[in-house]
């Protein structure tokens, strides 16, 4: 699964690249392409086994046939540009606001092609209906956790978007000459990277949001191009400024290669320490955060010697949502165990305290025998007292 996330990548900089290299020349290709390999969070999500490389792979790869089917119109040629923007909803229905920018780069190149691109939209429409259904029916149930839409919120986008505060300035700031007095080719592909935000952002303010900077992460690839034409203008000045960025960048490059960069905590470190020290009968209790579950269960998914999680009643995916259920008497359940694990989400002087309904069953038959901190996580081992 790793391995596809990072040649879908690999792919999506190398695709950027020849619409570039298409668009303008070959050296504004390789500066396109050479920047986004800088920008510490594509680094990171081609390592992680999520969709959001496919996203955008196959954005930018609707992107140059939208150009190309502009230039060369024909059946054939529209239903490849179809069939890469259907595959682009089904890794991301979030993905299909850049559909507002292709038809802004349409109404600024060729009117007269409004008219296939609709037919070839709707058809991907159509096939993705149950998908859409779905997502629009589950929306506030899988995005529960994204805080409101905010001004602030927008601020801090493009720090989140970059993975890193000092290159997304330094991007914004690289955009700035590639926007004075632009190219009708640079205004098309500024309509790429600025429709798919205006669309997302305004949507996010209706209802729960989804201002999610993983989401809109393809943005990121014709904004590169953009910046690449620009710096054209500038010669060995413009090798300089992508020197620039990769010094400004390397701190967060470096970041994002830790095994708990992810927004996690470190669950494999959690999970040796129960390997060590689990006994025969151990429970594991988890605090409602919906990851630690999933996180430390990975690790010790081969273990057959690992503690029962005691309140389990349906995992995530029988529930079709990002949390387990659990059984609605957990105090019962645990009472009878000899030995229990509780992991909770960030750090904790008292864990129990993290899970209230437990709290005095835990203070007043166990003894803590054992704490750990990691990043983002707190582990406590509770033994039975003697009566």
């Amino acid at each position: 699964m790793y391995k596809r996330q990072i040649l879908a990548m690999a792919a999506a900089v190398a695709l950027t690249g020849e619409l570039a290299r298409r668009l303008f020349d070959p050296v504004t290709g390789v500066v396109a392409g050479a920047l986004l390999c800088l920008i510490p969070n594509l680094s990171r999500y081609a390592a992680e086994a999520r969709p959001y490389a496919l996203a955008c792979m196959f954005s930018i790869l609707a992107l140059l046939l939208l150009f190309r089917v502009l230039d060369r119109p024909g059946p054939r040629a529209w239903v490849a540009y179809g069939a890469a923007i259907t595959c682009l909803g089904l890794f991301s229905l979030v993905a299909l606001a850049t559909l507002a920018g292709h038809a802004a780069i349409l109404a600024f190149r060729n009117r007269a092609a409004l008219r296939p691109w609709c037919v070839a939209v709707a058809g991907t429409l159509v096939l993705l209906t149950p998908l859409i259904w779905w997502g629009v029916h589950q929306r506030s149930t899988q995005l529960y956790w994204v805080p409101p839409m905010t001004v602030s919120a927008v601020y801090a986008f493009p720090a989140k978007l970059a993975g890193s505060t000092q290159v997304a300035w330094l991007l914004i700031g690289l955009l700035v000459p590639a926007l004075l007095r632009p190219s009708r080719l640079v205004l098309q592909l500024a309509a790429a990277v600025a429709a798919p935000l205006l669309v997302v952002g305004a949507a996010a303010f209706d209802g729960t949001s989804f201002w999610v900077n993983r989401y809109l992460l393809y943005v990121l690839l014709p904004a590169m191009i953009v910046i690449a034409a620009g710096l054209r203008r500038f010669g060995a000045a413009g090798l300089l400024a992508v020197a620039v960025v990769a010094v400004a960048a390397a701190p967060g490059q470096i970041a994002v290669r830790g095994r708990t960069e992810k927004n996690g905590s470190d669950y494999r470190t959690l999970a040796t320490i129960i390997g060590r020290q689990q006994q025969p009968g151990d429970d594991i209790v988890f605090n409602g955060e919906r990851t630690m579950r999933a996180g430390v269960g990975y690790y010790l998914r081969h273990d057959r010697g690992a503690p029962r999680d005691v309140l389990l009643h349906r995992s995530a995916a029988q529930t079709g949502t990002l949390k387990a259920s659990e059984y609605p008497d957990p105090v019962a359940r645990v009472a009878p165990a000899g030995r229990v694990w509780l992991v909770v989400y960030g750090h904790s002087a008292d864990p129990a305290t993290r899970r209230p309904d437990l709290e005095r069953l835990l203070h007043e038959r166990f003894r803590r025998a054992g704490l750990w901190t990691v990043r983002r996580g707190t582990m406590a081992l509770y033994v039975r007292t003697a009566r």
